[in-house]
């Protein structure tokens, strides 16, 4: 089914993209991941780009961050401050693999405890420290 659906989410019609990834919610972790990334893509339509995000984000792990990376230069600007924001909740999981080498420099600032730079990301505000 999940096959089935998944050209759904190139549809033009929001309606149709935005149904189609509340109904893959659940199955989230199924999708593959690169291939959700690829309609991250700034090519995309907005409202691709949101489901594709919001699919990933279900996913989990680190190719939510891998795509709210990408995202923080689109060209909208709500989609990119809900990128900043998973930017800023993101936490490494505990498989140990290291930032840098998934997201390939991408983000320079973070370090290896996955712990964000104190500089401000458009359109974010800064947690304050506990």
């Amino acid at each position: 089914m999940l096959k089935q659906m998944r050209p759904l989410l190139d549809d033009p019609a929001a309606e149709v993209v935005r149904e189609t990834a509340s109904a893959l919610l659940p199955s989230a972790k199924e999708l593959p991941a690169d291939w959700l990334l690829e309609r991250t893509s700034s090519q995309r339509p907005r409202h691709v780009r949101v489901g594709a995000f919001r699919l990933l984000d279900a996913h989990g792990g680190i190719v939510v961050l891998r795509a709210a990376v990408g995202l923080l230069a689109d060209p909208d600007m709500k989609l990119r401050t809900w990128a900043a924001q998973s930017v800023q909740r993101w936490r490494p999981s505990p498989d140990g693999r290291r930032v840098s080498s998934v997201l390939g420099g991408d983000l320079a600032g973070l370090d290896v405890a996955g712990e964000m730079p104190s500089r401000k990301l458009p359109g974010t505000v800064l947690p304050s420290a506990p």
